[in-house]
Protein backbone atom coordinates (compact mmCIF):
# COMPACT_ATOMS: atom_id res chain seq x y z
CA UNK A 1 0.00 0.00 0.00
CA UNK A 2 1.02 3.53 -0.52
CA UNK A 3 -1.60 6.20 -0.20
CA UNK A 4 -4.86 4.33 -1.21
CA UNK A 5 -2.90 3.01 -3.93
CA UNK A 6 -2.18 -1.17 -4.25
CA UNK A 7 -1.03 -2.30 -7.25
CA UNK A 8 -0.71 -6.26 -8.07
CA UNK A 9 1.67 -7.00 -11.27
CA UNK A 10 1.16 -10.97 -12.93
CA UNK A 11 4.32 -12.47 -14.27
CA UNK A 12 4.75 -12.54 -17.46
CA UNK A 13 2.51 -10.95 -20.24
CA UNK A 14 2.92 -8.00 -22.35
CA UNK A 15 6.34 -5.82 -22.58
CA UNK A 16 5.67 -2.81 -20.24
CA UNK A 17 5.84 1.14 -21.21
CA UNK A 18 9.02 2.25 -19.08
CA UNK A 19 9.00 5.67 -18.64
CA UNK A 20 11.47 7.66 -16.65
CA UNK A 21 10.59 11.57 -15.74
CA UNK A 22 13.31 14.35 -14.29
CA UNK A 23 14.61 12.09 -12.68
CA UNK A 24 17.53 13.37 -10.45
CA UNK A 25 20.01 11.33 -8.43
CA UNK A 26 23.43 11.68 -6.33
CA UNK A 27 25.61 9.39 -3.47
CA UNK A 28 25.94 12.87 -1.86
CA UNK A 29 24.45 15.55 -0.93
CA UNK A 30 25.74 18.17 -3.17
CA UNK A 31 26.73 15.74 -6.42
CA UNK A 32 23.72 14.57 -8.69
CA UNK A 33 24.95 11.86 -10.66
CA UNK A 34 22.08 11.68 -12.67
CA UNK A 35 20.62 15.56 -13.60
CA UNK A 36 16.78 16.05 -14.61
CA UNK A 37 16.79 12.42 -17.16
CA UNK A 38 13.91 12.06 -19.02
CA UNK A 39 12.96 9.28 -21.25
CA UNK A 40 10.06 6.92 -22.66
CA UNK A 41 10.63 3.68 -23.54
CA UNK A 42 7.54 1.69 -25.80
CA UNK A 43 6.22 -1.76 -24.60
CA UNK A 44 8.64 -4.18 -26.90
CA UNK A 45 11.40 -1.99 -27.84
CA UNK A 46 15.23 -2.13 -27.06
CA UNK A 47 17.05 0.75 -25.96
CA UNK A 48 20.78 0.92 -25.34
CA UNK A 49 22.21 3.53 -23.07
CA UNK A 50 25.58 4.77 -24.01
CA UNK A 51 28.25 7.18 -22.63
CA UNK A 52 31.36 7.27 -21.13
CA UNK A 53 32.75 5.98 -17.55
CA UNK A 54 31.02 8.03 -14.81
CA UNK A 55 28.27 9.12 -17.04
CA UNK A 56 25.64 7.58 -14.68
CA UNK A 57 24.72 4.35 -16.40
CA UNK A 58 24.83 1.88 -13.61
CA UNK A 59 23.24 4.22 -11.77
CA UNK A 60 20.49 4.70 -14.08
CA UNK A 61 19.81 0.76 -14.33
CA UNK A 62 19.86 0.43 -10.46
CA UNK A 63 17.13 3.18 -10.43
CA UNK A 64 14.96 1.27 -12.97
CA UNK A 65 14.41 -1.41 -10.93
CA UNK A 66 14.00 0.26 -7.69
CA UNK A 67 17.42 -0.71 -6.43
CA UNK A 68 17.73 3.06 -5.34
CA UNK A 69 14.87 5.82 -5.45
CA UNK A 70 15.61 9.02 -7.27
CA UNK A 71 15.39 12.05 -5.02
CA UNK A 72 13.95 14.08 -7.24
CA UNK A 73 10.96 12.46 -9.89
CA UNK A 74 9.80 8.97 -10.97
CA UNK A 75 10.61 6.29 -12.68
CA UNK A 76 6.98 4.25 -13.68
CA UNK A 77 6.32 0.76 -15.71
CA UNK A 78 2.65 0.91 -17.37
CA UNK A 79 1.99 4.78 -15.76
CA UNK A 80 2.67 3.08 -12.04
CA UNK A 81 5.36 4.59 -10.08
CA UNK A 82 8.01 2.05 -8.68
CA UNK A 83 7.07 3.00 -5.19
CA UNK A 84 3.78 1.83 -6.16
CA UNK A 85 4.24 -1.41 -6.19
CA UNK A 86 3.36 -3.82 -3.68
CA UNK A 87 6.25 -5.65 -1.95
CA UNK A 88 7.92 -8.47 -4.31
CA UNK A 89 5.77 -6.87 -7.17
CA UNK A 90 9.15 -5.18 -9.38
CA UNK A 91 11.02 -8.81 -8.96
CA UNK A 92 7.81 -9.81 -10.57
CA UNK A 93 7.74 -7.65 -13.50
CA UNK A 94 11.36 -6.28 -14.06
CA UNK A 95 14.90 -8.18 -14.12
CA UNK A 96 17.88 -6.92 -14.30
CA UNK A 97 21.01 -9.17 -14.91
CA UNK A 98 24.53 -7.17 -14.06
CA UNK A 99 27.87 -7.29 -15.64
CA UNK A 100 29.16 -9.75 -13.10
CA UNK A 101 27.14 -13.22 -12.63
CA UNK A 102 26.67 -15.15 -9.61
CA UNK A 103 26.45 -18.51 -9.51
CA UNK A 104 25.67 -20.79 -7.19
CA UNK A 105 27.88 -24.04 -5.87
CA UNK A 106 24.76 -26.12 -7.88
CA UNK A 107 23.20 -27.50 -10.53
CA UNK A 108 22.25 -25.51 -14.08
CA UNK A 109 18.70 -26.19 -13.28
CA UNK A 110 18.86 -24.74 -9.95
CA UNK A 111 21.04 -21.54 -10.67
CA UNK A 112 18.37 -20.87 -12.97
CA UNK A 113 15.09 -21.35 -11.51
CA UNK A 114 16.30 -20.52 -7.95
CA UNK A 115 13.68 -22.78 -6.22
CA UNK A 116 11.16 -21.45 -8.87
CA UNK A 117 8.84 -24.28 -9.63
CA UNK A 118 9.32 -24.46 -13.56
CA UNK A 119 9.13 -27.21 -16.34
CA UNK A 120 12.66 -28.29 -17.52
CA UNK A 121 11.04 -27.43 -21.14
CA UNK A 122 10.53 -23.60 -19.82
CA UNK A 123 14.45 -24.04 -18.22
CA UNK A 124 15.46 -24.99 -21.68
CA UNK A 125 13.40 -22.53 -23.35
CA UNK A 126 15.20 -19.38 -21.30
CA UNK A 127 18.57 -20.82 -21.48
CA UNK A 128 18.08 -21.04 -25.90
CA UNK A 129 17.07 -17.06 -25.51
CA UNK A 130 20.31 -16.76 -23.63
CA UNK A 131 22.38 -18.97 -25.84
CA UNK A 132 23.08 -20.90 -23.32
CA UNK A 133 21.33 -24.24 -24.32
CA UNK A 134 23.99 -25.57 -26.96
CA UNK A 135 26.82 -25.68 -23.79
CA UNK A 136 24.77 -27.09 -21.32
CA UNK A 137 24.03 -29.80 -23.56
CA UNK A 138 27.00 -30.65 -23.68
CA UNK A 139 27.78 -30.76 -20.30
CA UNK A 140 28.07 -34.31 -18.47
CA UNK A 141 24.76 -33.96 -16.72
CA UNK A 142 23.43 -31.13 -18.87
CA UNK A 143 20.94 -29.43 -16.27
CA UNK A 144 22.04 -31.49 -13.42
CA UNK A 145 25.96 -30.31 -13.85
CA UNK A 146 26.96 -28.93 -10.82
CA UNK A 147 29.05 -25.78 -11.68
CA UNK A 148 31.28 -25.43 -9.09
CA UNK A 149 31.82 -22.41 -6.63
CA UNK A 150 30.46 -19.40 -8.07
CA UNK A 151 30.28 -20.84 -11.41
CA UNK A 152 34.27 -21.37 -11.14
CA UNK A 153 33.79 -24.85 -14.40
CA UNK A 154 32.75 -22.14 -16.63
CA UNK A 155 33.94 -19.52 -18.62
CA UNK A 156 33.02 -15.60 -18.04
CA UNK A 157 30.83 -15.49 -21.30
CA UNK A 158 29.43 -18.83 -20.09
CA UNK A 159 28.31 -17.70 -16.53
CA UNK A 160 26.93 -14.31 -18.34
CA UNK A 161 24.51 -16.41 -20.12
CA UNK A 162 23.38 -18.59 -17.19
CA UNK A 163 21.94 -15.67 -15.24
CA UNK A 164 20.68 -13.84 -18.58
CA UNK A 165 19.00 -17.54 -18.62
CA UNK A 166 17.84 -16.64 -15.26
CA UNK A 167 16.04 -13.49 -15.69
CA UNK A 168 13.98 -14.65 -18.56
CA UNK A 169 12.87 -18.29 -17.07
CA UNK A 170 10.79 -15.25 -15.06
CA UNK A 171 9.14 -13.63 -18.15
CA UNK A 172 10.42 -9.99 -17.03
CA UNK A 173 8.17 -7.27 -18.39
CA UNK A 174 11.33 -4.85 -18.68
CA UNK A 175 14.56 -6.42 -18.94
CA UNK A 176 17.27 -4.35 -17.57
CA UNK A 177 21.29 -5.37 -18.71
CA UNK A 178 24.10 -3.39 -17.20
CA UNK A 179 26.88 -4.71 -19.60
CA UNK A 180 25.68 -8.17 -18.73
CA UNK A 181 26.97 -9.57 -21.85
CA UNK A 182 30.58 -8.00 -21.75
CA UNK A 183 32.21 -11.46 -21.77
CA UNK A 184 30.19 -12.89 -24.24
CA UNK A 185 31.63 -13.43 -28.23
CA UNK A 186 30.14 -10.56 -30.51
CA UNK A 187 28.21 -13.06 -32.62
CA UNK A 188 26.81 -14.85 -29.85
CA UNK A 189 26.04 -11.35 -28.31
CA UNK A 190 24.11 -10.36 -32.13
CA UNK A 191 21.77 -13.15 -31.51
CA UNK A 192 21.19 -12.78 -28.03
CA UNK A 193 19.67 -8.91 -28.28
CA UNK A 194 17.98 -10.31 -32.02
CA UNK A 195 16.36 -13.16 -30.01
CA UNK A 196 15.24 -10.36 -27.23
CA UNK A 197 13.39 -9.10 -29.47
CA UNK A 198 11.27 -12.39 -28.94
CA UNK A 199 10.68 -12.42 -25.52
CA UNK A 200 7.74 -9.78 -24.73
CA UNK A 201 10.18 -7.45 -23.02
CA UNK A 202 11.27 -4.11 -22.79
CA UNK A 203 15.01 -4.19 -22.86
CA UNK A 204 17.32 -1.59 -21.64
CA UNK A 205 21.01 -2.64 -22.03
CA UNK A 206 23.93 -0.67 -21.28
CA UNK A 207 25.82 -1.16 -24.12
CA UNK A 208 29.46 -0.80 -25.47
CA UNK A 209 29.83 -2.30 -28.72
CA UNK A 210 29.00 -0.85 -31.91
CA UNK A 211 27.19 -4.01 -33.33
CA UNK A 212 25.48 -4.12 -30.06
CA UNK A 213 23.99 -0.34 -30.62
CA UNK A 214 22.98 -0.89 -33.56
CA UNK A 215 20.48 -3.31 -33.03
CA UNK A 216 18.66 -1.31 -30.48
CA UNK A 217 15.78 0.57 -31.51
CA UNK A 218 16.84 3.74 -30.03
CA UNK A 219 19.68 5.12 -28.10
CA UNK A 220 19.93 7.27 -24.96
CA UNK A 221 23.37 8.98 -24.77
CA UNK A 222 24.39 9.99 -21.32
CA UNK A 223 27.15 12.60 -20.32
CA UNK A 224 27.92 14.03 -17.48
CA UNK A 225 24.75 12.51 -15.98
CA UNK A 226 22.22 14.20 -18.31
CA UNK A 227 20.54 12.77 -21.47
CA UNK A 228 22.93 15.09 -24.43
CA UNK A 229 20.90 13.01 -27.46
CA UNK A 230 18.64 10.22 -28.03
CA UNK A 231 17.58 8.62 -31.04
CA UNK A 232 17.76 5.90 -34.02
CA UNK A 233 21.38 4.92 -33.69
CA UNK A 234 22.38 6.10 -37.04
CA UNK A 235 20.33 9.66 -36.04
CA UNK A 236 22.59 9.87 -33.12
CA UNK A 237 25.81 9.09 -34.60
CA UNK A 238 25.20 11.53 -37.34
CA UNK A 239 24.10 14.17 -34.57
CA UNK A 240 26.91 13.94 -32.17
CA UNK A 241 30.31 13.80 -32.06
CA UNK A 242 31.19 12.52 -28.53
CA UNK A 243 28.71 9.49 -29.36
CA UNK A 244 30.72 8.72 -32.43
CA UNK A 245 33.92 9.20 -30.73
CA UNK A 246 33.25 7.67 -28.27
CA UNK A 247 32.38 4.39 -30.04
CA UNK A 248 35.97 5.26 -31.98
CA UNK A 249 37.33 4.90 -28.32
CA UNK A 250 35.31 1.41 -27.40
CA UNK A 251 36.77 -0.07 -30.68
CA UNK A 252 40.16 0.99 -30.29
CA UNK A 253 40.00 -0.45 -26.92
CA UNK A 254 38.74 -3.74 -28.20
CA UNK A 255 41.25 -4.13 -30.53
CA UNK A 256 44.53 -3.75 -28.38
Amino acid sequence: WRGNLRVLTVRGGPASRLTVNAIRYGYLDDHDVLKDVSFTVSPGRTVAVVGPTGSGKSTLTSLLVRLVDPGTGEVLLDGVDLRDFTAGGIAATAAVVPQQAFLFDDTVRDNVTLGLDVPDDTVWKALALAQADGFVDRLPERLDTRVGERGTTLSGGQRQRLALARALVRRPKLLVLDDATSSVDPAVEARILAGLRDSAATVVVVAYRRATIALADEVVYLEHGRVLDRGRPDEVAKRSVGFRNLLTAYEDAASE
